[in-house]
């Protein structure tokens, strides 16, 4: 199979194929966020701050919900008016600092995005969710697509908008619909500006590769079961993660396989130590039906003490995969720029294998295919200038549509990502059957690629259409 633009010169190699995405022909520009540096000696500028995961937002709880909707607040429908649209607070809570506007922008002087965990819970029919800063254009895309009594989670670095609030609309375009919605605050990005006390990390690409799978000693997670997983010196990726205290977390794909004779609906929580026994995780990071395969992105606080993070399993019997994409490091340089996020000004789709500008050709069934995102970082700009070498980009990337290849016989299947040039790591960015839509937010990284910022898509069954929406660029040397 060949894809190709006219401007583009194709190489394939066994079923491996090349694409470099364009930049726009109107002469758009992928714009990222102001308020970080993208130069040299920019203090704190894009460093990610870790904390405790914290609920901010659980609409079934009147202790967490938002004034002034209430228990209404999970109504939705296609109108677009303003009053399906409700506000989270997200600055102020944990250790975010609380919300400063000097400036009068609509932006908060010292936050830059927030890492967050949206669920939706039980919807009452076909939707989607979209998340965007309070008073701030509404984007187009969606984070989160669910189908009646579903429960789905996804991940995302937001920037806050006016009152360090963001922004939830959910949108069932069959008619008036509701859904319960939960919001997990995992960490925030510091402007160039912040001056506060707590340190921040820079975002290293790892591997990727597979720190733990339960079903290697079939010993799956029991009730109120945990695992601790190390992430310091962890050599399952290539190189390893440095031994080291100023490695302070990692961003984690957490598969729970729900399949088991024993498995019932359950949650996994990824979190920086264990919970004592009687007690519950406030937070989830991954919900699960009976019989369900699903995996969530986290970025999740290491134990201080010995660098390791705990998952548990909240009901039944599930098996467990842990994914490492990425860890977190303190104490860089400040006159060094790798390593900084830079989130864009709103998501911006970079490919949809559905659209005739990506060629209308789904992915086919053990095929692999290339894409350079060489014009998509030369195109990311701050104020109009080129933010210059990155080294990976964060991003809801969604199974679109997985067609059988028999009509008659059900498929399901999983996606990787990697560096295009190195083998194929025993890795799974989602698993998903023919009849889901598979949303998971996923960290494209360009170090160790075959050619400069070049990333290879992997399908193992079935034709699989997907897209990307980028919300994040991470800044090289």
């Amino acid at each position: 199979m060949w894809r190709g633009l006219s401007t583009a010169a194709l190489l394939a190699v066994a079923a491996i194929v090349g694409v470099n995405l364009p930049s726009d022909g109107s002469g758009r520009t992928v714009e990222a966020a102001g308020g970080v540096c993208t130069g040299t000696d920019c203090g704190a500028g894009g460093e990610l701050h870790m904390m405790t995961p914290i609920r901010v937002l659980d609409t079934r709880r009147a202790d967490l919900d938002v004034a002034p909707f209430g228990a209404k607040v999970t109504d939705a429908n296609t109108s677009g008016a303003a009053a399906n649209v409700f506000e989270v607070q997200v600055t102020g809570k944990g250790n975010v600092p609380v919300n400063s506007d000097g400036d009068g922008d609509g932006f908060d002087d010292n936050v830059l995005a927030v890492a967050v965990t949206i669920t939706v819970v039980s919807p009452t029919g076909d939707g989607y969710l979209r998340a965007f800063g309070a008073g701030a254009p509404e984007n187009t895309v969606s984070m989160i697509n669910f189908a009646p009594g579903q429960v789905v989670p996804n991940s995302a670095i937001l920037r806050p908008g006016a009152g360090g609030k963001l922004s939830i609309r959910l949108v069932t375009p069959a008619g008036r619909g509701a859904s319960h919605v939960l919001v997990d605050l995992f960490g925030w990005v510091s402007t160039s500006s912040y001056d506060g006390p707590s340190e921040g990390a820079r975002l290293e690409p790892a591997g990727p590769g597979r720190l733990f799978d339960s079903r290697d000693s079939n010993a799956p997670l029991g009730p109120s079961g945990q695992r601790t997983i190390p992430i310091r010196g962890a050599s399952a990726v290539t190189p390893a993660v440095p031994n080291t205290a100023d490695v302070v977390g990692a961003l984690v794909n957490i598969g729970g396989i729900n399949n088991l004779p024993a498995s019932t609906t359950t949650y996994l929580s990824a979190l920086p130590q264990g919970v004592a026994a009687g007690t519950e995780p406030s937070t989830s990071t991954g919900n699960l039906v009976r019989g369900q395969i699903r995996s969530t992105l986290a970025i999740v606080p290491v134990n201080p003490a010995d660098g390791t993070i705990t998952v548990y399993n909240h009901a039944g019997q599930t098996h467990l995969t842990v994914d490492l994409m990425g860890y977190l490091i303190k104490n860089r340089d400040p006159a060094t720029r790798r390593g900084r996020i830079v989130p864009l000004v709103s998501p911006f789709r970079a490919l949809d294998t559905r659209s005739p500008d990506f060629f209308a050709q789904p992915l086919p069934p053990a095929n692999a295919e290339d894409w350079s995102f060489q014009a998509f970082v030369n195109d990311v700009k701050v104020a109009g200038e080129p933010v210059g070498n990155q080294i990976g980009l964060i991003g809801n990337i969604v199974g679109a549509k997985l067609s059988r290849i028999y009509p008659w016989a059900p498929v399901s299947s999983y996606m990787t990502v990697y560096p295009s040039g190195i083998e194929k790591p025993l890795i799974s960015n989602f698993v998903m059957n023919d009849t889901e839509i598979m949303p998971n937010m996923a960290l494209f990284s360009f170090v160790g690629s075959a050619k400069p910022y070049e990333v290879r898509v992997y399908n193992r069954d079935g034709y699989l259409d997907y897209l990307l929406d980028v919300s994040a660029v991470i800044l090289g040397d």
